[in-house]
């Protein structure tokens, strides 16, 4: 039943069924996600559209969810925001960028009044999953100075770590801290793949991690001397008041999204999001990635007080 309709048929029932149509309307409003790819930056290729305006990983999102019984709207329009966002239960970005300004893909900017309506959403229990190049979104481009967490971008502070650098893709080992995802426990305690690992900081002190990325046995000369640190998050939540945001590192290569190998995964995040899977809110960050912060090594000693 199209939304208009449902609307109509609530409206005329109303007086007989007063209970059933609220509950059809929370059920309605539960079951969409937003899943918005708009690139200010780099445009990643799972998130370009084809000629039929579609992504990859809009594909695989919109596939997953319907699993779960979730619809999903794809779009790089940040005037969406502007919208009603009551209907969604969860969002998830996979952007880059300053998404409320021009360029990039050419799309339409979010607008002041859309980046507020939308943390607002978060803040009142809507869901979030970022993936891959999320935390490349609104930083502040400081390179290795870690910054007050309460200076950084609220976005920021929303996903729970800011972008820095990548280095070469290599393979490298991923180790699940907290196995609640059956996904994760299926790959508990470590598994190795192939990524263009993002290197965050900026952590929110209360993140819960649920994989860290080690970093010791990484390729660490030239361009990779951004792995020279200690291993930090790659897959956590948070709370974001009422709502959990979630971000996953991963997601770089086409084959992610196409390959199936980590449908498992990708879903049981979307489940987390929408309140499928209940995740601990308890922080772990300094028990499980003590070092996560710690960026002065020898490489950027001279850098660590540099906005460079």
């Amino acid at each position: 039943m199209h939304r208009r309709d449902f609307l109509s048929y609530a409206a005329l029932t109303a007086a007989a069924l007063p209970l059933t149509p609220v509950l059809f309307a929370e059920e309605n409003k539960s079951k969409r996600i937003l899943f918005f790819t708009r690139s200010q930056g780099f445009e990643h290729s799972p998130i370009k559209n084809d000629e039929n305006g579609e992504c990859l990983a809009g594909k695989t999102l919109a596939r997953l969810s319907k699993e779960i019984g979730y619809d999903i709207d794809v779009t790089k329009d940040g005037t969406v925001f502007d919208g009603d966002l009551s209907q969604y239960a969860a969002f998830i970005f996979y952007t880059s960028g300053e998404l409320d300004k021009e360029g990039g893909d050419g799309e339409n900017p979010m607008t002041a009044q859309g980046l507020q309506n939308f943390l607002t959403s978060v803040r009142k229990g809507a869901g979030f999953l970022g993936f891959h190049s999320a935390t490349d979104t609104w930083i502040r481009h400081t390179g290795f100075k870690v910054d007050p967490y309460y200076e950084t971008h609220e976005y920021v502070r929303m996903i729970g770590g800011e972008f820095i650098v990548h280095g070469e893709q290599q393979e490298a080992t991923a180790e699940v801290v907290d196995d609640v995802l059956p996904s994760l426990k299926k790959r508990s305690p470590s598994w190795r793949m192939l990524e263009e690992w993002y290197t965050n900081k900026n952590f929110a002190p209360d993140l819960h991690v649920l994989v860290s990325l080690q970093t010791a046995d990484m390729k660490h000369e030239g361009h990779n001397q951004c792995y020279d640190r200690p291993a930090f998050p790659c897959i956590w939540t948070r709370k974001e008041k009422k709502g959990t945001a979630v971000y996953c590192a991963l997601g770089h290569n086409d084959w992610f999204w196409t390959d199936g190998d980590y449908d498992d995964l990708i879903s049981d995040l979307v489940k987390v999001v929408v309140g499928q899977i209940e995740v601990s809110s308890e922080p772990n960050l300094t028990r499980s990635c003590p070092g996560a912060n710690m960026l002065q090594n020898s490489w950027v000693k001279g850098l660590v007080n540099s906005s460079d």
